[in-house]
Order: structure tokens, then C-alpha cells, then sequence
């Protein structure tokens, strides 16, 4: 066996993505995370033309459109307390929508902000458990007429720490509720089983998109107390994934975006009351929309629908002259040049393998047998829907024989996870001595099966090249 030293190493025999101990993982070249995201948009008119040039490929809308369009739909469907008084017949208009108009639409989004009382939230003293109903029934009516339809939870406003407790309902005021402690209460009720994503609003308000969650700071830009920030979101899935065991699903983002100066006059507007100290520079929209899809692309994997708030209400003729919504519009905007300019990444549709290497090679000198060879495989789904299976296999008639550690596993839309294995050497001659592994995903997952090579010269002496390691 090689001995261990402490020294910062690389062993650079050709192009490389990982060394351990002589092996080298050769990447395809590609994105270096398996595509997840749908780049998408709130909008006032259908343009589709317009995010079709921006390179968008999802739009949520509030009507059932009546014909394909050429971006994914996600629509939003009402759902407040007063359907409490009928479930069944709340149930039935959800699957009425998905038999009339589910041809055309891709995602449903249960709800809006339903952790707050106000006209477009749930309408009421806000009560996880009650949502939970009307998620699980809208649930399962639309899988009964669609099975592939993504259903998306009621996307949480962020709300900050709420103090107090209201009827037994901890970070309550009786108006709204602490966003975290609601999503464990609907957790807590079993709607985990009741939705493909969960929907969050992870608004940037004052902060740049990069600003640290839960840190507060005297620069507006990196203030992010109480989660008021785009990376609040991150404190959602850790909930999700770390105290419920569904880190597998995504979070969607139905709505983000950062608002803009208005008018001077429309200060006082009451729309704009508590407002004002959210606003960011043009400049600064632009790059903060931009750089949270980039964001999200390289550290979320378990993010999906990213729907900016929103493309063009600033154009919509119906919409006051100081009316919020607008100043939170791209149209015409910086913004809408730095969206279009940024690179995208966007996932496929179903269930798709995606496995970032090319080849599993190692260079081992022969005094150094004999050896066992560890290895580790990232095998990805990059589809937005269903969870992708998959089963790796070895040729046994290959002079290299892997044995495969967890041949068979399952990988949510987003996910990645790790096909390991070993290569035992015992006295191979020196040489290149080669095998092949091959991984089949499920019937109808796009780019499978994948087979890689996998290699293990053996050489007289393998040479090392120190580089110096310092600490900043």
C-alpha cells in the first residue's frame, strides 16, 4: 500500500476531475452539476415570445391556458380557507382543471403565501394543518387524471422570527406565521407525502443574492437577519432534508425578485408602507436575479422551478401607477439584458442520467501490490419529474472486474448520489489492463444506459509532484 503523507498532493497524468490515491475520475465536458433548474417567470401578459428570447422555458400563470405553449406551464390554483366548507367540491373543480386543461399545463402550485392571513394568502388566522387538507386533496385529484403533473406546495412567504404563540401554534401572531415553524407543522401533518416540490418565495429584499442566511449586518447588501434574504431558502430544505427526511424532493422557488425605486410620490402610497428599505438599484436587479440563477445552479442541486417576480407587470396597463408589483418587473429593464446574457442549464423534462465522468483510471506502481483500488461514481438525474432507478453492471469477461459496492439505488429530480466500488490488484503486470461498467436507468430516463471504461495502468514507478500548501 501507498503510505499516507500529509503534504497537499496531485498526481497529474492527464485530464483529471479527482485523485485518490492514483485514481482519476475523467470528466465528460460539461456542466459540472447535473442541470436542474426551470427558468421561469410570474407574468402579467402571456408573452412567451419575450421569454422564449430570453431563454426561459417555464411561465406561471393564473388561467388554464387553452392550447400549448411554448414554455412549461406552471399554474397557480386558489386555495384559501373558505374551501374548508366543501373539500369535495374543491376537489372536484382541481380535477376538472386537470381534465380540461392538463394537456397544457406541466405544474400546479396549491395556494399562495398561506402562512398569512392577507386577501391573496389564506385569508385567515393561517393553520397548517387546514392547508394540509386541501394540499393532499388537490394531491391526489391531479394524479389520478395526470400522474406526470408536478404538484407544488402553496409557495411560504418569508416572515421572519415570529414571536408569541398563537392557540398552540408556536411563532404565531395570529396574522402570520413564522414560515419555518409553519412548514414543520404541514410536515408534521404528513403532507410530505401530499406534493412533488415545495414552493418558498425566497425574495432578496435589501441583500444580494450571495448574502449568508440568518447573518446580520450593518451593509443592507449582506443583511440577512430573520432569513431575509434569497439564500433563506437554504434554511427551508434543511428542514426538509435533516428533520423530515425529504431532502429527495425540491424546492421550488414560485417567486424571488428584488424591487426597485418608484416615483418619489409613490413613497407614500400605502402599498409601499415598510417598503422603502427593500429597495435596490436598477443595477443591482439585474445583477441579483442573474446571479441567483447562477446561484442556484452551482450550490442547490435540490432546486427546481425558479420563477423570477416578475417579467413585465411594469408594462401591464391595468396596474396603478405606483403599484408595487411593478417595480419588481423586468421588462425594459437591466435586468432583462443580464437574464438574457446569463448562461443556462435547464433540466429536461422526465427522469435523465447524468454521470459527470468519462472514465475510472488508476496508475499504481508494481511494488505497490498488491492493492485494493476505491472508487466513486457521481450518478445524477437531471429531470424535473418522477425518481429516476438505476442498476449498474460489470463486464465479468473483462481482464478488470469491479466489484460494485451498491449496484442499484435511486436518485430524486435534481439528485446525485455515489456508485461505489473497488479494484482488487494482485500481481498485474505492467501494462494498461482495462473493464467496463454500464448503468441502465429505467425504462424511458433520456441518456442511458452509460457505460465508462474503466482503466488501471500498471508502471514501474509512479512519480509525484509536491506543491507548496499555505494557509490564508
Amino acid at each position: 500500500m501507498m503510505k499516507k503523507d500529509r503534504r497537499l498532493w496531485l498526481v497529474i497524468p492527464f485530464t483529471f476531475l479527482l485523485v485518490i490515491t492514483g485514481l482519476w475520475l475523467r470528466p465528460h465536458p460539461t456542466h459540472a452539476t447535473a442541470p436542474h433548474l426551470g427558468y421561469g417567470a410570474n407574468v402579467a401578459a402571456w408573452d412567451t415570445a419575450l421569454l422564449s428570447s430570453m431563454g426561459f422555458n417555464w411561465i406561471k400563470v393564473f388561467n388554464a391556458p387553452g392550447s400549448p405553449l411554448p414554455q412549461h406551464v406552471l399554474i397557480r390554483v386558489d386555495a384559501d380557507y373558505t374551501h374548508l366548507g366543501d373539500v369535495t367540491a374543491f376537489g372536484h373543480g382541481v380535477q376538472a382543471l386537470a381534465q380540461q386543461s392538463g394537456n397544457y399545463i406541466d405544474a400546479y402550485e396549491i395556494g399562495n403565501e398561506v402562512n398569512l392571513d392577507a386577501s391573496y394568502g389564506w385569508g385567515s388566522s393561517p393553520i397548517a394543518t387546514d392547508y394540509a387538507v386541501l394540499l393532499c386533496e388537490a394531491y391526489s385529484r391531479i394524479k389520478l387524471v395526470d400522474p406526470t403533473a408536478i404538484v407544488v406546495s402553496a409557495g411560504l412567504a418569508p416572515t421572519g422570527r415570529v414571536q408569541g404563540n398563537w392557540n398552540g401554534h408556536p411563532g404565531h401572531n395570529g396574522l402570520y406565521q413564522d414560515e419555518r415553524e409553519y412548514l414543520r407543522e404541514l410536515l408534521d401533518a404528513g403532507a410530505g407525502n401530499c406534493f412533488d416540490a415545495l414552493g418558498y418565495h425566497p425574495y432578496g429584499y435589501s441583500a444580494d443574492f450571495d448574502a449568508p442566511p440568518d447573518v446580520g449586518s450593518a451593509n443592507p447588501a449582506q443583511n440577512c437577519t430573520n432569513g431575509f434574504c434569497f439564500r433563506g431558502v437554504e434554511k427551508i430544505y434543511e428542514i426538509m432534508d435533516t428533520e423530515y427526511s425529504l431532502g429527495h424532493k425540491s424546492v421550488w422557488a414560485t417567486e424571488f425578485g428584488w424591487i426597485v425605486e418608484p416615483p418619489a410620490h409613490c413613497l407614500n402610497d400605502p402599498g409601499w408602507s415598510g417598503r422603502a428599505w427593500q429597495i435596490v438599484t436598477l443595477e443591482k436587479q439585474a445583477s441579483n436575479l442573474a446571479g441567483a440563477y447562477q446561484y442556484a445552479d452551482a450550490h442547490y442541486p435540490w432546486m427546481g422551478g425558479m420563477f423570477l417576480f416578475n417579467l413585465n407587470f411594469n408594462t401591464a396597463p391595468h396596474y396603478p401607477e405606483c403599484e408595487q408589483m411593478r417595480f419588481y418587473g423586468v421588462q425594459g429593464r437591466p435586468a432583462q439584458a443580464s437574464l438574457t446574457a446569463m448562461p443556462k442549464n435547464p433540466a429536461t423534462w422526465g427522469t435523465s442520467l447524468y454521470v459527470p465522468v468519462s472514465a475510472v483510471s488508476f496508475m499504481i506502481a508494481a511494488a505497490e501490490q498488491p492493492i485494493t483500488l476505491p472508487f466513486s461514481i457521481p450518478v445524477g438525474n437531471q429531470g424535473m419529474v418522477g425518481t429516476m432507478v438505476y442498476t449498474a453492471t460489470v463486464n465479468g469477461a473483462a481482464v478488470v472486474v469491479p466489484t460494485l459496492i451498491n449496484p442499484t439505488g435511486t436518485v430524486g429530480p435534481g439528485g446525485t448520489v455515489a456508485l461505489n466500488g473497488e479494484v482488487e490488484n494482485v500481481a498485474r503486470p505492467l501494462g494498461q489492463h482495462s473493464g467496463a461498467i454500464t448503468i441502465q436507468a429505467n425504462p424511458g430516463t433520456t441518456n442511458s444506459p452509460i457505460t465508462l471504461p474503466v482503466q488501471v495502468w500498471v508502471v514501474e514507478q509512479v512519480h509525484r509532484t509536491y506543491l507548496p500548501f499555505t494557509r490564508r
